[in-house]
């Protein structure tokens, strides 16, 4: 809730610096210059304010409260391109990767020299497992960043990332040494060049980018948990631990390191473990479906079946049906029925709704179709 909070109160806390509307703040990050806009409808500012004042308020409801006033705002003034894009960062925390995408395709359609809400809509294309378009959107930030824009190392870490994960090692490098070319070296671009060179198994050249990183910033967590996955590829199980620990010593706020560790514990077995590190990750940041998800396959491990059940329940109730955690859950609903509980009835039906329901690239969509034909489907 904190991140959500400081995302979309960071886009009225300039207004009152600017002296003008809402909408009058919003500078040009990139060498396109910011359109002109009419001032925003009072009673549509009012509406967004209470909007952010929900948030900062917190508590469970905050967000949906949160969004009402944003929707509202938008039915006075559907130009107000800030209830856009808070709408987009609320969707995409909620894990509703084709509401953000619409949501910030909105705010650029009224102001696209805004380059975050560009950012923010290529995370949500990836999350949807749609990486033509979000190549597309983190290509066009960085060609509308300035070179010297503080921006700019992470617009093109996050580029980087995603020719990663498509197994587009040799661009993403590309990427990653231009920038550090244009705008020096920084932290962020080594730990992703670090994690490219990872990816490839070019382990030594992975810990040689990843020291560079440290040496820049000792304090960040990203660095200290790629270093973990590091340790991991190395077979050193007690260092990738101690990095992991070292990442959320560095910022108890930084859950990664934990789930991640957590990963690694689900893998070797240690259920126990894994569900300890699993439920300090929940209580600080509920909404993280995928822990939820994560915490029912530890539960099933330890025999609490009914436990994981409820968890995975909880999470196609709550999560946007396109969303890779609601996939994740129907899917362990479908094997907890089939090969824990015997129901072969209910989980045809619950392997039926996951392949109906999952998105197209999901992880799991190939051993669904195989337990498909394994029951005669």
């Amino acid at each position: 809730m904190k991140a959500l909070v400081a995302v979309v109160a960071a886009l009225a806390l300039a207004a009152g610096a600017c002296g003008g509307s809402v909408k009058d703040r919003i500078a040009s990050t990139g060498p396109r210059p910011a359109p002109k806009l009419e001032p925003v409808k009072p009673a549509a500012l009012r509406e967004f304010e209470a909007g952010l004042r929900a948030l900062r308020l917190g508590g469970p409801d905050a967000p949906s409260t949160a969004r009402a006033r944003f929707e509202a705002a938008i039915e006075i003034d559907g130009s107000l391109w800030e209830a856009w894009h808070a709408l987009g960062v609320i969707a995409l925390e909620a894990g509703d990767d084709e509401a953000a995408v619409t949501a910030f395709g909105k705010a650029l359609a009224t102001n696209p020299s805004h380059t975050p809400s560009r950012l923010a809509r290529a995370e949500a294309y990836r999350a949807a497992g749609d990486d033509k378009q979000a190549r597309a959107d983190y290509e066009a930030t960085l060609r509308e960043l300035a070179e010297d824009d503080p921006l700019r190392p992470d617009a093109a870490a996050r580029l980087a990332s995603q020719l990663r994960d498509e197994g587009a090692y040799d661009d993403a490098i590309d990427v990653l040494r231009e920038t550090l070319r244009v705008t020096g070296a920084t932290s962020r671009v080594y730990t992703e060049l670090g994690l490219v060179y990872l990816a490839q198994a070019r382990l030594d050249l992975a810990a040689l980018v990843l020291s560079k990183a440290a040496e820049l910033d000792g304090k960040d967590p990203a660095v200290a948990n790629a270093q973990a996955l590091l340790a991991i590829a190395r077979g050193d199980a007690q260092q990738a631990f101690d990095r992991f620990d070292a990442a959320t010593s560095l910022d108890p706020t930084y859950l990664d390191a934990r789930f991640n560790k957590a990963a690694v514990l689900l893998d070797a077995g240690d259920h126990a473990r894994a569900k300890a590190e699993l439920t300090i990750v929940i209580e600080k940041r509920p909404t993280d479906l995928d822990a939820q998800v994560a915490l029912g396959v530890a539960l099933r491990g330890l025999g609490d079946l009914t436990g994981a059940r409820a968890l995975w329940d909880k999470v196609i109730a709550g999560a946007a049906r396109r969303s890779t955690a609601r996939a994740d859950a129907l899917f362990n609903v479908a094997i907890l029925q089939i090969d824990f509980l015997e129901d072969i009835d209910g989980g045809k039906a619950s392997l039926e709704r996951y392949l109906q329901d999952a998105p197209r690239k999901h992880a799991k969509r190939a051993a669904a179709e195989e337990k498909r034909k394994e029951l005669g489907l």
